[in-house]
């Protein structure tokens, strides 16, 4: 047994020894019935790495030398103390004994809630026959009646079931703390996902991008080829900026490929509800508010709720959507509203079909009427910082309407007032969900 074993074991063996102290007296002086009992079962079942014999046998030590150092100053009689304390050594080492061989000898297999059960009020009742034996040897006669053994096991099967009790309620709050924990480590990996997800998205059409650019470049090495006034020197490095950017466009095929395949697909994108989304990227965007010093405030309001198939895209929507707001909101005081609703309406002429309605309000400074008409396009962004020059790169509703249009076949709109509030809102066919909720 290593170090750190030792020391866990007596620590134990004295907890169990410190219970012993909340004890009464029960079918004859001196016989107890304490604490020490549950808490020593608890101990074992939940330490598993610790040897039940040893805990036993130095709790079977530590606790009649307690009981012995107390009896003694409150008493004062030596002889009278030593007769009622040594007996609980009886017990211990016979309740980790019988413990021992039994799992070692007659239980096939490890040790689980249903056969400890059976294990403890066995080896109780036979620790306090036990110490019984010891009390009627001090005694010089016998203690032992039907009536007094009857007790014995009314007593170790009390015990047992309260252990039993005990167990069950650790182990179920362990069980709700791994749940919660699973959770929270899973939303994390889903929000990851779909933040890997739009990244895909972009650069799938920065590849597009690259394959244009290698065509005008190799379309341009050829009519400079054919051009005698265009020096061989020009045409040489234009025909390396076309295999350049041929080997730029493999490079992007194999990480798309790689993330894909060995990230996205190993996850797997799962169909969510749309109020568990909300609820997921308004945690999100409150763990930036925090970390950022913002001061907005998010509220989800739901009067609809639907199933998403391509939940990655939709938790991007959503998430760009309430970041765009914090970050116009920014420092100041503000609020971001978040509602679901559901409508029938007339399209084109049709017949009236169902929508989802999705609306992201935010009470912020607004945006200037010029440029509601390019707040949309690739590249384009209001977050400029004077101060340091920087501007962020404005991918957020560019990938919002490419999500919203091509991916989910709805419409976006947006009304603001500078000053006052911005509105963005989301018209999404039903067909296009996996499926409809109450």
């Amino acid at each position: 047994m290593n170090r750190e074993k030792i020391l866990k074991t007596i620590s134990v063996a004295l907890f169990v020894s410190m219970a012993a102290l909340i004890r009464f007296n029960f079918i004859t002086e001196g016989f107890i019935v304490a604490m020490s009992v549950l808490i020593m079962g608890i101990f074992i079942y939940c330490y598993e790495d610790l040897s039940p014999m040893y805990i036993a046998a130095l709790s079977g030590i530590f606790s009649p030398l307690f009981r012995l150092i107390l009896t003694y100053i409150q008493d004062g009689r030596l002889q009278y103390t030593l007769e009622t304390v040594l007996p609980d050594i009886g017990f211990f080492f016979t309740y980790g004994i019988l413990y021992t061989l039994i799992y070692r000898f007659l239980i096939d297999g490890p040790k689980t809630l249903r056969n400890f059960t059976f294990v403890i009020p066995f080896c109780d009742f036979f620790g306090n026959v036990g110490e019984m034996t010891i009390r009627s040897i001090l005694a010089g006669h016998p203690l032992f009646t039907v009536e007094i053994l009857t007790y014995l096991g009314i007593i170790a099967l009390v015990r047992t079931a309260l252990v039993v009790v005990v167990l069950v309620a650790i182990e179920s709050y362990s069980s709700f703390l791994v749940r919660r924990e699973h959770d929270e480590v899973y939303k994390r990996l889903l929000t990851q996902a779909s933040v890997v997800d739009s990244e895909m998205r972009l650069m799938e059409k920065n590849e597009s991008d690259v394959e244009e650019v290698m065509k005008k470049a190799y379309n341009l090495y050829k009519e400079a080829g054919a051009d005698p006034e265009v020096p061989h020197r020009f045409t040489t490095q234009i025909l390396e900026i076309a295999k350049n950017t041929h080997e730029v466009k493999a490079d992007y095929q194999n990480v798309i490929s790689v993330l894909q395949e060995d990230y996205l697909d190993k996850i797997g994108n799962q169909s969510m509800l749309m109020s568990e989304i909300c609820k997921l990227e308004k945690a999100n965007v409150m763990n930036l508010i925090r970390r950022r010093g913002y001061h907005a405030s998010v509220m989800v309001r739901g009067q609809a709720d639907f199933k998403v198939h391509d939940s990655f895209k939709m938790m991007s929507v959503i998430r760009n959507l309430l970041t765009n707001s914090a970050e116009a909101i920014g420092t100041e005081q503000g609020r971001i509203i978040l509602t679901l609703s559901a409508e029938a309406r007339e399209v084109h002429g049709e017949n009236r079909t169902l929508y989802y309605r999705i609306t992201v309000y935010d009470n912020g400074p607004g945006i200037e009427k010029e440029d509601l008409d390019t707040i949309f396009l690739d590249g384009y962004s209001t977050k400029f910082n004077r101060e340091t020059g920087y501007i962020q790169r404005g991918l957020g509703l560019n990938v919002v309407q490419d999500y919203v249009e091509n991916v989910f076949h709805g419409t976006i709109a947006v009304n603001s007032r500078p000053g006052k509030f911005t509105e963005f809102t989301l018209l999404i066919p039903a067909k296009q969900m996996e499926e409809d909720s109450q």
